[in-house]
């Protein structure tokens, strides 16, 4: 399945740059008073950036089997990050000590740019 792999790495590192500065730029993440439903996501993604970085393009385009199952883990772990991003159950909020019953909202921004990182 990863042999026909076909993304552009260089627009998903743009998205995620993007996702990154949006999560950066929220409210509820700025110290002293970080929540931690927010600083959970933003370190998430932020490792699956760095986990993006170390994949070689030329490597990828050539079909290496490494840097495409890499580049597999990468969009399955940005899909992942949009459902957490889109959670309004309150079971991500439970998972990262926040209150269930009054989940964070992350607004619209990050939740289109979560959503374009699945569309790729």
């Amino acid at each position: 399945m990863s042999a026909q792999l076909d993304v552009n790495i260089d627009k998903i590192d743009g998205q995620m740059v993007e996702l990154i500065d949006a999560f950066e730029s929220h409210p509820q993440i700025q110290p002293p008073n970080t929540h931690p439903t927010v600083f959970f996501l933003l370190d998430f993604i932020r490792n699956t950036h760095r986990m993006l970085k170390d994949v070689d393009p030329a490597k990828f385009a050539a079909g290496d089997s490494g840097a495409r199952n890499a580049a597999q883990e990468i969009l399955g772990r940005n899909q992942f990050a949009n459902v957490l991003v889109n959670d309004s159950s309150g079971k991500l909020a439970l998972m990262t000590g926040s209150d269930p019953n009054n989940p964070v909202d992350l607004g619209p921004e990050i939740k289109a740019k979560a959503r374009a990182l699945t569309e790729v």
